[in-house]
């Protein structure tokens, strides 16, 4: 089996190729955002420190198909044991034709083999960019140095790591309630996702 990427969104452009998890369960360093739909029923819950509920497991609680959709590729993603098996399913998986690759418009990067594997699977396919948006940061980290250029990430403020974000000196974007708010932060929003994958200026992201 493969994993299933769909394409384009309501904000994405149609040539854009989207893998999705799990909103919340795979989302290690989530917290002001975290929140889950129950696989079976779809009844969301929200973390201890959720400020604002997130976008993705409010589709999923509407929509089962979308739901069961991004579990069956969590599933077959935990099922590869190693980062070289993770690395295979990926590749498999791949569409041939994929120019841009967005990584989880739900969800994150789960664990240091997954993350390490995307980052292989960038650097054997130089002509496509891969971007994420993404709070686990403390894998980011450890592979810093070996980020290649076409996979393009941006720390998404409000997780576990936002430390790390100063720290390291990373790219940044920040949820903003309205455009007022981004103009006092002299921050840029993104309505199409071009500046996450084409930037490495910070920017906003206005709250759906």
């Amino acid at each position: 089996m493969k994993l299933k990427f769909t394409k384009g969104n309501a904000k994405l452009d149609k040539s854009i190729y989207i893998l999705s998890l799990p909103a919340g369960f795979s989302c290690k360093g989530a917290l002001k955002c975290l929140s889950t739909a129950n696989r079976k029923t779809g009844k969301i819950k929200d973390g201890k420190h959720t400020e604002f509920r997130c976008y993705a497991a409010s589709q999923e609680a509407m929509y089962p198909s979308v739901r069961e959709s991004r579990w069956k590729n969590f599933d077959l993603l935990k099922k590869a044991k190693t980062k070289k098996d993770i690395e295979k399913l990926i590749l498999e998986s791949l569409p041939k034709d994929a120019k841009i690759v967005r990584l989880h418009s739900s969800g994150d990067f789960y664990s240091q083999d997954y993350f390490d594997a995307w980052l292989s699977v960038a650097k054997q396919k130089p002509d496509v960019i891969f971007y994420a948006y993404t709070k686990s940061l403390n894998y980011w980290e450890k592979m810093i140095n070996e980020i290649p250029s076409n996979f393009k990430l941006t720390a998404s403020e409000g997780g576990k790591n936002d430390n790390l974000i100063t720290k390291l000196g990373l790219k940044f974007a920040t949820v903003v309630f309205s455009e007022d708010e981004a103009k006092k932060l002299k921050l840029e929003i993104d309505h199409t996702d071009k500046l996450a994958y084409s930037t490495s200026k910070p920017f906003a992201l206005l709250l759906h």
